[in-house]
Formats: C-alpha cells, sequence, structure tokens
C-alpha cells in the first residue's frame, strides 16, 4: 500500500471516528434524558430509592451478547454512565458503586467499581472475588 493511499484511509478512519463520537455524544444525551424522565415517574424518595436489581439483572440479561466482548474500562464507563445518570436527579437515590459503597474493604481493582450486577452478567469470576458488605450481601444469592 502507498504512503498517499495509507494516509488516505487514515484520513477515512478518522473522519468515520469523528462522526461515531459526535453519535456516541448524542445518544448520551438522549440517555440521560430518558433517564431523567424515568426517573421523574419513580416519584419515590429514600436512600437508593431509584435502584430496582430485578430491573438491572432484566436489562443486563438483554444486553449480554452486546456487554460480554467489552473490556473491564468499558464496562466500568457503562456502569459510570448509569450510575451518574441514575443520580441526575436525587444524588443518594443509586448506590455509588464507582466509591465502592457495596464493598467490605477496600481493593483498588477496577472490576470492583462496577455495578456488581453488570459485573456477575459479564464476568462471574470476577464477582465472586467480591466482599460484600451487610447492606448488599443480598447480591451473594442474586
Amino acid at each position: 500500500m502507498s504512503h498517499s493511499s495509507r494516509a488516505s484511509n487514515l484520513s477515512q478512519y478518522r473522519e468515520a471516528l469523528s462522526q461515531l463520537n459526535s453519535e456516541f455524544f448524542l445518544l448520551l444525551s438522549e440517555r440521560r434524558s430518558l433517564s431523567v424522565k424515568i426517573q421523574e415517574m419513580k416519584a419515590v424518595s429514600g436512600r437508593f430509592s431509584h435502584f430496582d436489581p430485578e430491573r438491572e439483572q432484566v436489562l443486563f440479561a438483554q444486553l449480554s451478547v452486546e456487554l460480554k466482548p467489552l473490556s473491564i474500562k468499558e464496562l466500568l464507563a457503562f456502569s459510570l454512565i448509569m450510575e451518574d445518570q441514575a443520580m441526575a436527579m436525587a444524588p443518594g437515590s443509586y448506590p455509588s458503586w464507582s466509591s465502592k459503597i457495596h464493598l467490605q474493604g477496600q481493593t483498588n481493582e477496577l472490576f470492583a467499581m462496577i455495578n456488581p450486577i453488570l459485573l456477575k452478567t459479564t464476568h462471574p469470576e470476577l464477582f465472586s472475588r467480591l466482599s460484600f458488605n451487610s447492606e448488599f450481601s443480598f447480591f451473594k444469592q442474586f
């Protein structure tokens, strides 16, 4: 392949990536808007009032084909987006997995910051390594 054709291909790939980036951010914004509408409809208050583990289990099972090939960092990014958007209207209404609120003890492992239901769906072997505190111990039977 000649230098000029490589440069042309590189330019095309960069343009395609730029377009995907724009679409990604548009979809992220649309996802946030829908998340806020869902939260408004729930109209409940209290600690973790916007957390429905059964619903998340269904959601992640439906997305398992798309989720399983993702890297740990990509899963963490998705988990962070969900966490942030779930708390958009009411901070504290959804567990802060990224701060490891669900764990007993500390770990520096990235997978410990991922929504545990998401982690169980995609990497059950990593999920089994989590040590849950008493508030979230129900995950072991989940």
